[in-house]
């Protein structure tokens, strides 16, 4: 009984701890929240025993920042991260920044905002600085007339793994028709499976009939079953699609 009353008494603490942690993340402000997320603290030194056996992500503070900065989607959110962005002091903080401004963009469905993201994203050299933005806008319907996926379809052409694999993510949800005849001659030139159900995951969304031939031939082809799932995703995405454009 004592054992477990131990037990519980840890776990108790290390609950409150996470809680008063994601209460400071949510109510301070935009700079308090970039700067826990360069932070490789962990939430309560109760953790320091456990990592000696057991790492886990959750234990840092960072891991809590970034889910908190997913959530962002207010007008003064954004304005406070383009402040700290202008400031020197936070330039080695760039890629938080832009990972929060990339999710603003996303919750809010702001096009100025993504423009102003993917001019950063075809000048920047920083690879994670590009992928910070790439994966804030991954989810975001990219349909809209007037934005500017130039700066991803070049991305998606590179041979860096993480950025080729981000680039091809982001261009999920969006209207503009070389987007798949690209994703069709990346499927076609790589025999990674993996990288084939990567580009699978984008087609779902953008895929049209044009797509069928060279995925049937490759389900054919394939004894992967992950990629037949995913091969199989798009072909019935495609599918519903034309139905339902059908008069």
């Amino acid at each position: 009984m004592k054992i477990f009353n131990l037990f519980k008494s840890h776990a108790s603490r290390l609950k409150e701890a996470r809680l008063l942690l994601e209460s400071d993340l949510r109510n301070n402000d935009m700079s308090f929240l970039v700067n826990t997320m360069a932070s490789e603290e962990l939430y309560s030194p109760l953790l320091q025993r456990k990592r000696r056996t057991e790492i886990s992500n959750t234990d840092q503070v960072s891991w809590y920042a970034c889910r908190r900065a997913e959530t962002l989607s207010t007008e003064d959110e954004k304005e406070a991260l383009l402040q700290l962005l202008a400031l020197p002091a936070y330039e080695a903080k760039k890629r938080h920044l832009f990972f929060c401004l990339a999710y603003v963009c996303t919750n809010t469905k702001d096009n100025a905002l993504f423009n102003f993201l993917m001019m950063h994203l075809e000048h920047e050299k920083d690879a994670d600085v590009n992928i910070s933005i790439l994966i804030g806008i991954e989810k975001m319907d990219k349909t809209a007339a007037g934005l500017n996926i130039e700066p991803i379809k070049q991305l998606a052409k590179k041979r860096g793994v993480h950025l080729k694999t981000n680039a091809i993510l982001a261009l999920a949800k969006t209207a503009d028709p070389e987007v798949e005849p690209l994703l069709l001659g990346l499927f076609a030139a790589t025999k990674d499976s993996h990288m084939k159900n990567i580009i699978c995951t984008t087609l779902e969304t953008v895929g049209t009939r044009a797509c069928v031939p060279l995925l049937t031939e490759a389900y054919r082809k394939t004894r992967n079953s992950l990629l037949r799932q995913g091969i199989d995703l798009v072909l019935n995405a495609v599918k519903s699609r034309t139905i339902s454009n059908t008069p």
